[in-house]
């Protein structure tokens, strides 16, 4: 099938408006909106205390909107691999408040942003318990075990990898170029977004030391490597 104006409209832009409506109306929205409230206020949070890291979490909130969108449209690879990015950035930029000769290196060089989680972890001992010691010095009180929470984004990297890479058994397995809502990804793309910014939300009430939102506490709470 060759794409014009026609088909582009017909076999897009109708078809995912329908997937659009089938979304909103088949599945509570409640979780994903709760935590995308809580995301922005964490990044809201960071940039009152540092405007340059604040400046890579308004990136953050516009990839968390972006990933909604799509999968919410009936693109849930896309929706995922958005994860990963977000993931990404969000680690890093827990990384460079630590760090502010890198940062700066990053910023004024514009430099590459390579600084993928499992070189974090592996190269900064990035969240591991002595990491977090540094400035949560009574993480051993609530952490579920040593370095549950650098083993929990390990292993979390790991997933959201798999399908940008296209690992097969974590592909979607498109059988038509037709655009279809299917109930069963979008859960799975929930699930990977919930977990993820539930990880998020340990790195930054750990890192800050604030437990005052509600809506952020509960956030942490999901990916259950600390207890609280």
């Amino acid at each position: 099938m060759s794409y014009t104006k026609a088909t582009f409209r017909d076999n897009l832009l109708k078809p995912v408006n329908a997937i659009q409506i089938d979304t909103v109306n088949n599945n509570d929205f409640t979780p994903i909106l709760k935590y995308l409230n809580a995301s922005i206020d964490i990044g809201s949070n960071i940039a009152k205390i540092d405007s340059d890291i604040g400046v890579l979490w308004n990136e953050i909130i516009f990839d968390l909107l972006a990933s909604i969108h799509s999968a919410s449209s009936g693109f849930y690879r896309s929706a995922i691999v958005t994860i990963r990015s977000i993931l990404e950035m969000g680690t890093a930029s827990f990384f460079y408040y630590d760090h502010k000769i890198e940062f700066s290196i990053f910023q004024n060089t514009n430099a590459k942003a390579d600084k993928y989680v499992s070189a974090l972890i592996n190269d900064y001992d990035f969240f591991k318990t002595k990491y977090i010691k540094c400035f949560y010095n009574d993480i051993e009180t609530i952490e579920k075990g040593t370095d549950s929470v650098s083993s929990f984004l390990t292993k979390k990297y790991g997933e959201l990898s798999d399908v940008v890479h296209g690992r097969y058994n974590s592909l979607i397995k498109i059988n038509t170029l037709n655009i279809n809502y299917s109930q069963g990804d979008f859960k799975k793309y929930e699930k990977l977004l919930l977990s993820t910014l539930s990880i998020l939300a340990v790195l930054y009430v750990l890192r800050f030391n604030d437990f005052s939102n509600p809506d952020i506490v509960d956030l942490v709470k999901i990916c259950g490597v600390v207890n609280l």
